[in-house]
Order: structure tokens, then C-alpha cells, then sequence
């Protein structure tokens, strides 16, 4: 029988190292909370080899004496609470003590210290072990260097990302503090060549080009409101401006950058018949509330937070957008009249320079473009104008997969079997079967009603055209070398700047698929070649696509990352429904389909076509019995 025994500390700071320190990206969130709480005004982050190697973290904060260097490495010692009533009052980043000896417990550690009244003073540390401590030169603040990360854990270190991947996480937490905290200068080296870096004067705006680029910046909309618990403020994209993935949504509650899916949906809510389907906003929010209201001790890395009352704060962020994305798109009398809101408070709230409304209106009277036009290389007169609203989406949870037309209901038929769904052999394709079916019309604008001696057929003429862009793009992905063209002006892209180094490890993968790309800047590309198969005009959006999905998917191998990518713009690039087809357009889908490997399902196993037999219609109609 085994008994039991306190663990000893070393062993009990490497568990609660699992916990806490998962990646560099963890270590360098840590280190400049710290920084943050210790009111430093300038923070500066140094990587080696994306901080696999070494992370040094500098601030001029107030610094620690020299006999407080040791007492903060012990677990659960901290100057932020003293009391349970701190607990549920709490205001500083960091309040459990544990980040430190976690830290140190896996690493090799330095930390630099000086106050006004004290001289500056080091301790190293190995696993947790003081190995030297000595007097040294430092101005008054901090500096924690940390080495060989999980070097004593070799599991956690093996199953740690490429250098690209640790780099973007380490970005993209500094692009979020940068932005709860505006008023202070960060700056972010990689083997000593400058990444990320903000001045501290508090402009929202600016930190937005930082890391989304200017482009994104101009189109941003100023917002405010408040209700009896919560004030909330903040800056969003106008409809026109929008990313593949939910990462240009930040939320931050008292000056802390939290993770919340639910206010994420609220905010997505506001945006809904506005943006198309599988994109959404960039949004900062801020939300202020009393300390009493929030519980962020849920967990150690405190990026999860409970609010009394959220389901008012969600009506009161969705509410407050939606007037301000009305008000944007409504006609400006008045020319004079500055777009720039006056903070609610200076000392609270960051600063927001919005550029003009008018520039960034989104333009609804363009006709959509006709993407049979696109494929089939028809260019005749345009048709009259359509409904695309299933072209939008809607974000909630609740209507996540509900589709945004409703169809009316159809009368129950009274035989048993009211149609079935085709199937193939080979001698029957080579008999030219789409094309020897006659068309007679198109029902609802959705469905292609054709007919040959005994039966009537249906087809989705969006399920149809998703297979015939399935197969094209799939067939472009197999090729040794994709068919492409080199655009006469080159494309620039806007990414984010925790993207960047994702998109550069990938520039071969890029190339196969027939897209060239170079760094343009910290958030720009500058693409010099497209594949054959994207529609003119339509460049920018897919090739953002395309970025997101190869960044973010995670679906193992490259083959089903391909098939998985070849569906979903297959997708975008079909007609939908509620969309006019010609009789041309319906000949050359037939043409097309007869030629399809499987034409009688859609990438995602949808039928393409169904059939009603004569027998049955005439059973209906009482024009026959039995």
C-alpha cells in the first residue's frame, strides 16, 4: 500500500509549471504582467530563436529589492492581494504568486533588479536552484532573462511548436497588451531584428496599423454606451473591412485581455446580413465594470473571467454596435462636423482617432457579381439585380446553422416514396445524360427543373456548381505545377503581424498552389502571381481565405488540409441560391456534369439531383390507381 507524502517543492513548481507555463508565448505573458503591475511605462521583449533559445523582458518599472528577488520565486508569494477580500476585489494582472517559481522550475533564470533606494542586484537560478546572486550596474526596473526552456523537461519541450508558430503566439499577446494597455511603449526584438513595437501615447488606431496595417486602421468606427453594471467602448471595422478568422476580436475588461465566446457572438451578432459568410469584424472592445463584478481566479492563466449578469452585457455590446454600424452607413448632412468622439473619460479611456465615416461606407448599390459570368466566360448584359441574402450568416449559436431565407413548407404527399436520388454506372454517363435532359425552368431561383421521357428532375444549381469547383480546384491542387498568371499590378494583402511568420514558413506551400508572395512591411504582402481558377476581382478575398485556412486548419496531412480547402472555396465560388441562371449558363452546367468524376453529389455529400417518376407525379393527380 502506498502512503502518503508532501511533495517535495521543486517537484510541486514543475507541476504547477503544466499549468502555467505551456509555450515561450506563456512565459513572455507572465513576465510582462509583471512588468505592467510594477507600472512601467516601457517594456521591451528580446527573443532568441522565437524564445526556444532565450526571452529577456526589461521594464522601467519600481523594481524589487534585493532581498525580494528570492521570496517572489516561492509559490504563492505576491505583493498584488494580502487578504480574501482582495480576491474578489482584484485589480492587477497577476495575484496567485505562482508565474515565477513556475517559470524558474523549468528554465534557467536571471533576474536584474534596482529600486530608487536600492542598488542593482542579480540572482541566477537553475531549475529553481540559486546558483549565483551578486551586485551589478542597472538603472532603477526588472529584467527576467530566461534560458533553455524545459530543458529539464524534455516531453513538454518536443511537443512545442516550429519557431514560426511560437513567434506568432508571442505577437499576438503583445499586439493584445499593447492594446489593454495603450499608454505604455512596448517593443518586440527577434534575434535582434525589431518585430512589433508602439510609442505608448495611447492611440488605439495606431496600434491597430501595427498590427493590422494602415488600410484596416482608416476603416475602424468609434462606439460607446452603458447600462446600470457595465460601460463599454471601443473601436470596429466598418462592413467593408473584415478577416477570415476571429482573431481581430479583442475583448479587454478592466485593462485585462480576456477570452470570452459569448461576448465574441455579441459582437458578431451586430454584424449580421452585413458581412458574408465565414468573416468577421475587427473589433476592440473595452468593458469597465466594478472589480465586485467579475471573477477572473478561474483559472491560472486568468484569460477566462465570469460576469454577473453577462447576458445584459452581451444585449448591451450587440445594441450599442448595431446603432453605431447604422448610424455609419447613413448619408452625412453636415461637413463640417468632426467624425471624432471625445473620449467619456481621459483617464480611463484610450485614445480613438477615427477617420472619416464617408471613406469607409461600403458601397451597397454595386451589383454583385455574376460568378456564372466568372466560370463560364459569359459576359452578355447583366440581369436584374437579385436577393444575395443567403449569401449572409448569422453568428449566435443558436443560429449558427439555420439558414437565413426561410423556404415554406411543403404539403405532405400521400405516396410513399416522392422522389429518388440518382445513381450512375459508366455506360450510362457515356450516353451524355445531363445534356440529353430538356430544361423547362427554374423553381424558387434555387432548384433547375428539367424532364425526359419518364421522369421530371430537380438540381440544386448551387450543389451542382459546388461539385464542378470542387473538382477544378482539387484538380489545380494535384498538378505538379498550378496553372497561374502574373497579375500586371501586383496585389497587396494586409495580414496581422503575428500572421506574418506563419505566412513566410509556408511561401513554398504557396507557390505550389500558383501563389507567389513577399513580405511588403510588418502586415503587408505583395502578391505577384494567382491561380487560374479565382475570378477576376475577386483576388484579394480568396487568397485571404486561402491564408486563413492553410494558417489555421486542423486537419492532419496535407492531403485532407488540400481537400479540405478545395471545398470550402468551392463553396464561395458557386452560385447561390436565389440567384437567376440563363438557359446558356443552365446548358454549359449540363455540359459541365456530364463531364464531372461524381456529379450526383456536392463536396460535402449533398445530392446534386433527384427525380420524380411519371408514374408517381400521375398517382398524384388520381391519373392512374394503385
Amino acid at each position: 500500500m502506498t502512503r502518503i507524502k508532501e511533495l517535495s517543492l521543486e517537484l510541486a513548481n514543475m507541476i504547477a509549471a503544466g499549468e502555467v507555463v505551456e509555450r515561450p508565448s506563456s512565459v513572455v505573458k507572465e513576465l510582462v504582467e509583471n512588468s505592467i503591475d510594477a507600472k512601467a511605462s516601457v517594456i521591451k521583449v528580446d527573443l532568441i530563436d522565437s524564445g526556444l533559445c532565450k526571452i529577456t523582458v526589461t521594464d522601467n518599472g519600481f523594481g524589487m529589492e534585493p532581498s525580494e528577488i528570492p521570496l517572489a520565486l516561492k509559490r504563492h508569494a505576491t505583493s498584488k492581494i494580502s487578504s480574501v477580500e482582495d480576491l474578489f476585489r482584484i485589480v492587477s494582472l497577476g495575484f496567485r504568486g505562482e508565474a515565477l517559481p513556475s517559470i524558474a522550475s523549468v528554465s534557467q533564470m536571471t533576474i536584474t533588479s534596482k529600486t530608487k533606494e536600492t542598488d542593482g542586484y542579480y540572482y541566477r537560478y537553475r531549475a529553481g536552484i540559486k546558483t549565483e546572486e551578486g551586485l551589478t550596474a542597472f538603472p532603477e526596473g526588472t529584467k527576467v532573462e530566461v534560458e533553455n526552456l524545459f530543458f529539464n523537461t524534455p516531453a513538454r519541450y518536443k511537443h512545442l511548436g516550429n519557431s514560426y508558430a511560437e513567434l506568432a503566439n508571442i505577437l499576438d499577446y503583445l499586439y493584445k497588451s499593447a492594446l489593454s494597455h495603450p499608454e505604455i511603449a512596448f517593443l518586440c526584438t527577434n534575434n535582434g531584428k525589431t518585430l512589433f513595437q508602439t510609442t505608448g501615447n495611447s492611440d488605439i488606431i495606431e496600434i491597430i496599423a501595427s498590427s493590422f496595417g494602415p488600410d484596416s486602421a482608416k476603416a475602424m468606427l468609434s462606439f460607446k454606451g452603458q447600462n446600470n453594471l457595465y460601460r463599454i467602448w471601443g473601436l470596429s471595422s466598418s462592413p467593408g473591412v473584415f478577416r477570415s478568422n476571429r482573431n481581430g476580436i479583442n475583448i479587454v475588461l478592466n485593462k485585462r485581455v480576456i477570452r470570452n465566446l459569448s461576448i465574441s457572438y455579441a459582437i458578431t451578432d451586430a454584424y449580421q446580413t452585413l458581412l458574408p459568410i465565414g468573416k468577421y469584424p475587427i473589433t476592440v472592445l473595452y468593458i469597465e465594470a466594478d472589480p465586485s463584478l467579475v471573477d477572473v481566479n478561474v483559472h491560472p492563466a486568468k484569460l477566462e473571467v465570469r460576469f454577473t449578469d453577462e447576458r445584459e452585457l452581451k444585449t448591451l455590446i450587440t445594441a450599442v454596435l448595431k446603432e453605431t454600424l447604422f448610424q455609419a452607413r447613413l448619408p452625412k448632412f453636415n461637413s463640417e462636423e468632426s467624425p471624432v468622439e471625445k473620449p467619456l473619460d481621459k483617464s480611463t479611456e484610450p485614445i480613438m482617432k477615427t477617420a472619416p465615416l464617408e471613406n469607409t461606407e461600403a458601397n451597397t448599390e454595386d451589383e454583385p457579381l455574376n460568378l456564372w459570368d466568372q466560370f463560364f466566360g459569359v459576359s452578355e448584359e447583366k440581369e436584374a439585380k437579385e436577393d444575395y441574402s443567403d449569401n449572409f450568416h448569422e453568428t449566435s449559436p443558436a443560429s449558427k446553422d439555420k439558414e437565413v431565407y426561410e423556404m415554406p413548407e411543403p404539403k405532405p404527399l400521400t405516396v410513399q416514396e416522392n422522389y429518388e436520388q440518382l445513381s450512375f454506372d459508366q455506360d450510362t454517363k457515356e450516353k451524355r445524360f445531363f445534356q440529353n435532359l430538356r430544361y423547362i425552368g427554374q423553381y424558387h431561383q434555387t432548384y433547375l427543373l428539367l424532364e425526359d421521357e419518364e421522369n421530371l428532375y430537380l438540381i440544386d444549381q448551387h450543389a451542382a456548381m459546388e461539385r464542378l469547383m470542387y473538382e477544378k480546384i482539387s484538380k489545380s491542387f494535384e498538378s505538379p505545377k498550378a496553372e497561374c498568371y502574373e497579375l500586371l499590378i501586383p496585389l497587396r494583402l494586409e495580414v496581422s503581424v503575428s500572421e506574418m511568420p506563419l505566412i513566410m514558413n509556408l511561401t513554398d506551400e504557396f507557390a505550389k498552389l500558383g501563389i507567389t508572395i513577399e513580405p511588403f512591411g510588418p502586415t503587408a504582402l505583395v502578391v505577384r502571381t494567382v491561380p487560374t481558377w479565382i475570378p477576376e476581382s475577386l483576388e484579394s478575398e480568396f487568397l485571404h481565405d486561402m491564408i486563413n485556412h492553410l494558417l489555421h486548419e486542423k486537419t492532419t496531412g496535407k492531403a485532407r488540409l488540400y481537400d479540405s480547402l478545395a471545398k470550402k472555396l468551392s463553396c464561395k465560388q458557386s452560385i447561390k441560391a436565389h440567384m437567376k441562371i440563363r438557359p446558356d449558363e443552365v446548358g454549359q452546367l449540363l455540359k459541365d456534369l456530364d463531364q464531372a468524376k461524381m456529379p450526383l453529389t456536392c463536396p460535402h455529400g449533398r445530392p446534386t439531383i433527384i427525380s420524380f417518376k411519371r408514374y408517381e407525379i400521375e398517382k398524384l393527380f388520381q391519373r392512374v390507381m394503385g
